[in-house]
């Protein structure tokens, strides 16, 4: 199945090449201060798709660990109950 993975991203990179090649024109970008900015078209797709992925891999990779440790704590409480040795009587 690795294979298969690896020859389906070797297609999309290359078919990203060849639409990077075909539409290398300027196009203008306006920063927020106002300076206009002539990027290739291929930079400009490629910036926003990894401004939309980065957020979105990064909120994942923290909130994955943060709902596996809300399962996880109940079942860790009970065991710690039922395992606890009892307690010694107090000697007076």
């Amino acid at each position: 199945m690795a294979i298969v993975r690896w020859i389906l991203l070797a297609a999309l990179a290359f078919g990203f090449v060849l639409l990077a090649v075909s539409n290398w024109t300027p196009v203008d970008f306006i920063l927020p201060d106002g300076r206009a900015v002539a990027l290739p078209l291929p930079l400009l797709l490629g910036i926003a798709f990894l401004a939309g992925v980065i957020p979105t891999w990064l909120w994942m990779a923290f909130l994955r660990p943060m709902a596996s440790a809300r399962r996880t704590a109940p079942k860790v409480r009970e065991e710690r109950t039922e395992v606890a040795p009892p307690l010694p009587a107090a000697q007076g």
